[in-house]
């Protein structure tokens, strides 16, 4: 029997993601079944097992894939000059959850679900573990360019504040899927005024 590449293996677990992932958008969380997933995917249940155990260890690929992607992209958008703006920062992150989760209540789902799912609970403290220690970096650098704070009281005053930002940037997502009137635009004219 031939082997199969990591190519191929990481190739059909993003296959399968994906589907989970507009699955889960589309019918929430509770509501998906891993008969929904494999129909989506294209595969058969067997291709699909081979690649993950249960829909848990399928949501634990996307959500890492997901803050994978948003981290990536705050650092893409920090290697270019000038240095975002906190409420920048935020529409960022955004903007790529937008293009890659259709309904930002899917993540408050994944968020409830942390709270009676010790797995998830692991998941969510992991994610937003990397999460933090990005928006840390991002507010000390801030803090050194707009403070003009000497490296380590700008790396302290970063990590000090770097929960209140995600709290905002959580703020955002969970408005943005709990409120009909929510207006982004404000939210983040909001968190402008709260860093001049």
């Amino acid at each position: 029997m031939p082997k199969v590449s990591d190519a191929h293996r990481a190739s059909r677990r993003d296959q399968i993601v994906d589907a989970a992932v507009r699955c889960f958008s589309e019918k929430g969380f509770h509501r998906t079944s891993m008969a929904d997933i494999i129909d989506a995917s294209g595969l058969s249940a067997g291709a699909i097992y081979l690649q993950f155990e249960s829909k848990q260890d399928i949501v634990a690929a996307a959500a890492q894939r997901i803050i994978g992607h948003r981290v990536s992209d705050i650092r893409d958008r920090l290697a270019a000059p000038p240095l975002p703006q906190p409420d920048e920062f935020i529409q960022i992150t955004m903007d790529g959850l937008a293009s890659e989760v259709r309904d930002s209540r899917m993540l408050v789902q994944l968020w409830s679900e942390s709270f009676f799912a010790d797995d998830m609970t692991r998941i969510v403290d992991q994610v937003f573990g990397l999460m933090r220690a990005t928006v840390a970096d991002y507010l000390s650098r801030w803090a050194a360019e707009h403070r003009a704070l000497a490296p380590a009281a700008a790396t302290a005053w970063g990590e000090e504040t770097a929960p209140a930002l995600l709290g905002l940037l959580q703020g955002h997502i969970l408005q943005s899927a709990l409120l009909h009137d929510f207006d982004p635009a404000a939210y983040r004219r909001a968190v402008h005024n709260l860093f001049v």
